[in-house]
């Protein structure tokens, strides 16, 4: 159903089919929740308006009162911004649900990138860093971390502008000469450190004059970004990782495997 349908819907012959007089709810929660739902599924998307409250009375049979009653408990859930004169507006930004994949298949991966590309350190120190760095990792104002730029190369062509922060006092196993040439992850496993979760987040972004400078593209122009966190057994972020990459350069792939999913699901 696209966005325009769900809201044609909520105003549809049969709206008032979907409250029940015979539950214990109010109606104007019924309503409240069947706008919710709609709002947070995405069906009805950040930016559109919603109904009057006369239309959506007229609509679902029940009075102005209620209908204005669900609409005030959406603007209290921050879903919707309500502006006299203006109407109502949904403000929610739909977000799609995480999808999860074994983390063996990302260190498989992340294996596969190191053997067939090179990388070149561009800085490599132990710092304490800027406050939102330190919130992340919920460090102490003086406590430092372990910060590498990197960029990554394949056939001498730059691919991928890598900064990160790390937790660790191991200086043996996690050095500059070796995260030139292994995989993080692999790395983490040498020291023991049992990573329990890691989360990938993609998006878009617009080359700074930086990143721009070391890709050896122009400046604003668009890059994937990949932003990775790395959690220990405790639930401790041990690894905060950002990637921005040259679209022409790099592709990100995923294969579902159906059978599989519906094995484990069941």
């Amino acid at each position: 159903m696209s966005q325009q349908d769900a809201l044609t819907s909520l105003l549809s012959a049969n709206a008032h089919k979907l409250l029940r007089n015979d539950l214990p709810t109010p109606l104007y929660h019924q309503m409240f929740s069947l706008l919710r739902d709609r709002i947070l599924s995405g069906e009805i998307a950040r930016g559109m308006r919603i109904p009057t409250e006369f239309d959506l009375a007229d609509s679902f049979g029940v009075s102005r009162i209620t209908a204005k009653r669900a609409l005030d408990e959406l603007a209290a859930e921050g879903l919707v911004e309500r502006r006299r004169g203006k109407g109502t507006h949904v403000i929610h930004r739909s977000r799609p649900k995480p999808m999860h994949s074994p983390l063996t298949g990302l260190i498989e991966t992340l294996e596969v990138m190191a053997e067939h590309t090179r990388v070149k350190m561009l800085q490599f120190r132990r710092a304490v860093p800027p406050e939102p760095i330190r919130a992340l990792f919920d460090t102490g104002p003086r406590e430092p971390l372990v910060q590498a730029i990197r960029l990554r190369l394949r056939n001498d062509t730059p691919l991928g502008y890598y900064v990160s922060w790390t937790r660790t006092d191991n200086d043996e196993v996690f050095n500059e000469a070796r995260l030139a040439n292994t995989a993080r992850l692999t790395l983490f496993k040498e020291m023991g450190i049992a990573l329990k979760q890691v989360e990938q987040v993609l998006s878009a972004v617009n080359a700074d004059a930086v990143a721009a400078l070391h890709l050896k593209v122009e400046p604003g122009t668009a890059l994937l970004a990949l932003e990775r966190r790395s959690y220990d057994a405790e639930g401790q972020l041990v690894d905060l990782l950002n990637i921005q990459y040259r679209p022409d350069q790099f592709t990100y792939q995923m294969t579902l495997d159906m059978e599989s999913d519906i094995q484990a699901q069941g």
